[in-house]
């Protein structure tokens, strides 16, 4: 290694270590860490166990069995003694519901038992359940003395039952687990009407006569595995994962595609356990702050991926804590999510890497404000985004005839072009200045037809952006398409056969988009006069998208399909009938006959090609 290379790696060692040193935890957090592995070292035992024992497909041994048995028994005991006023044998639910949602709660815990959306369908055309107690968990762990407390092992108290929520007034349901009349935990949870938004109030009150003193932290354990009511749990999974937001920044998230684990450093505003249409967030601004969350794939087409999050909330050893947060269950709705004012909506993405500067201007203030335009009038979505196609390539006409006269004059210099080529078949340089000259002199632009590729690519990147992350088009068919959401398959192959880079189906739409895209390719080649490996290339290039799209959303490849019939009809409407060639040739003849003026284009494009050229010389005589 050279003295350089050297000096790098110390200086990089040496930032480490003062980095290291001045992370170290406090002594505190050391206490808060050791805690929290405490309070959940019982809850992944157990959990390690059962998924070993199903994915074995094996029962539980005697020995197993006593064990578990035991750690039950232990940790009911000393939440027995701590709260024997709420002690019960008993499971009992009840239910929170409005006209989008039902929210059925348990005593065991007072925690929310599972959430149905009542507007949406799974794909089968069950009820549409995001998650269940079998797939959930949701308690609060504490300590007193050496001894652990799980809320989710203890029975809550209530005086309330069932709400069917028909009025315009919120309603409440009270869980409350007793130390004494007036040392208790508090749940509060609150509906309001025709919203996604669950008010949660937790409230501690006389718990600093039993919780430990220098425990400056309670711990929330949340879970949940998210149940596929999809067309495909692929799709589903690729677009499933934990979102999170720091105040006054913007969304991020775990990996969508991998296992993945993130620590919280700072204060939390909220966390999205997020899948592709729908998802369970926890918004509570300056309760949560610290803790880490991680992502597990799942096998199988039930569950779609665990999501875990340990959460911890500050603990002030007065007579009374209290906790304010909201809970969202529902629909990734950009607009519905937008108006809470939280940044929630950030968890449905208009563009993607290094495509989402321009992709999620053009969705925000665009494409999305003229598709709820049209939803408010028109309520077939094959038919929006019809219009909208239209409105599009309507918008960008004028562009497109200037490329199109633009082509018309390339091909009208063909000939020309072709003696140039030939005279100077041996001095590239000298041909392009000659090439140059020869634009000049007709007037004709040799990029002029760029322009509208430039505009018409971000508007299909946002598109493609945007549809597969659409919940309008969930479940909603067109023509041959059951699902605008998902691939419009016509035929299956049989006993589940499936070509590498293509699937497992035919997709129609898909097929159509591909044989306009050669149209075009041809049509292209025909009016620029493309030879060689280029006129190849733009057939061998939709045969690619065809793998690609094969599996992409209906309403993006028929999107596609009608951009491209589209533009052929425009092309053959202005070549017929708007572009007379003949004109052409003449005015073209006519501005030789002028003394050109050159444009700051081509005047630097003259220059560089004279500066190419005298290297090339000098090289030569080198």
């Amino acid at each position: 290694m050279d003295k350089n290379t050297i000096i790098g790696l110390v200086l990089i060692g040496a930032l480490l270590l003062v980095w290291s040193i001045y992370n170290q935890p406090t002594k505190e957090q050391l206490a808060f860490q050791k805690h929290v592995q405490d309070s959940i070292e019982l809850v992944n035992q157990k959990a390690q166990k059962e998924e070993t024992a199903k994915a074995a497909g094996a029962q539980k041994t005697t020995s197993e069995l006593t064990a578990t048995d035991t750690t039950k028994q232990q940790v009911a005991v000393v939440n027995a003694g701590y709260f024997s006023d709420s002690t019960t044998k008993h499971e009992d639910f009840l239910t929170l519901e409005n006209d989008v949602l039902k929210v059925t709660l348990t005593n065991k815990g007072g925690r929310v038992y599972s959430v149905e959306l009542k507007k949406y369908k799974t794909h089968e055309g069950k009820s549409m359940v995001l998650f269940e107690s079998t797939s959930s968990d949701f308690s609060y762990v504490f300590f007193s003395g050496t001894n652990q407390i799980n809320t989710g092992d203890i029975y809550f108290k209530t005086e309330n039952k069932s709400v069917l929520l028909t009025g315009k007034d919120s309603s409440s349901i009270q869980y409350r687990a007793y130390l004494s009349a007036d040392k208790y935990i508090e749940q509060t949870y609150t509906i309001r009407p025709g919203s996604y938004m669950i008010g949660y109030n937790l409230n501690l009150k006389g718990l600093d006569s039993i919780i430990t003193q220098n425990n400056q932290f309670i711990t929330l354990l949340w879970k949940q595995r998210l149940l596929n009511g999809e067309h495909t749990i692929t799709d589903n999974k690729n677009y499933s994962s934990v979102y999170f937001k720091y105040p006054n920044e913007n969304a991020s998230s775990l990996s969508l595609t991998a296992e993945s684990t993130e620590k919280f450093p700072a204060v939390l505003e909220w966390i999205s356990f997020k899948q592709h249409f729908f998802n369970s967030a926890i918004i509570a601004p300056k309760i949560f702050e610290q803790g880490n969350t991680k992502v597990t794939l799942d096998t199988g087409n039930v569950y779609v991926k665990t999501m875990t999050a340990e959460l911890v909330m500050p603990y002030i050893h007065n007579k009374e804590n209290s906790y304010a947060m909201n809970f969202y269950f529902g629909p990734n709705h950009y607009q519905s999510l937008r108006k809470f004012g939280i940044g929630l909506e950030q968890i449905v993405p208009l563009g993607w890497g290094i495509f989402s500067w321009f992709a999620t201007p053009i969705n925000k203030y665009f494409i999305l404000p003229l598709f709820n335009l049209l939803n408010d009038f028109i309520g077939n979505y094959g038919i929006i985004i019809l219009i909208m196609t239209l409105l599009i390539r309507g918008i960008t006409l004028p562009l497109t005839y200037k490329s199109m006269v633009s082509a018309a004059k390339m091909k009208v210099l063909k000939p020309e072009i072709d003696e140039l080529k030939e005279k100077y078949k041996d001095d590239q340089g000298k041909f392009g200045q000659e090439q140059m000259k020869l634009f000049g002199k007709a007037g004709v632009n040799p990029l002029g037809g760029c322009l509208p590729l430039l505009i018409q690519i971000p508007i299909l990147t946002a598109m493609y952006s945007l549809f597969p992350n659409a919940i309008e088009l969930r479940m909603q068919p067109f023509l041959w398409a059951k699902d605008l959401s998902s691939y419009d398959s016509i035929w299956n192959f049989p006993n589940h056969f499936s070509l590498p880079f293509y699937g497992d189906h035919v997709s129609l739409f898909t097929l159509l988009m591909t044989v306009t895209q050669i149209i075009m390719a041809v049509y292209t080649s025909q009016m620029n006069n493309v030879t060689g490996q280029m006129k190849w290339m733009q057939y061998i290039f939709p045969v690619m998208l065809l793998g690609i799209f094969n599996n992409l959303p209906a309403a993006l490849t028929y999107y596609y399909f009608l951009f491209n019939l589209f533009s052929i009809i425009m092309q053959w409407g202005v070549q017929k009938y708007m572009i007379d060639e003949k004109a052409i040739h003449a005015q073209i003849q006519e501005n030789k006959k002028k003394t050109p003026k050159k444009s700051g284009f081509m005047a630097r494009l003259e220059d560089m090609q004279k500066k190419q050229r005298t290297a090339q010389r000098d090289r030569m005589k080198k």
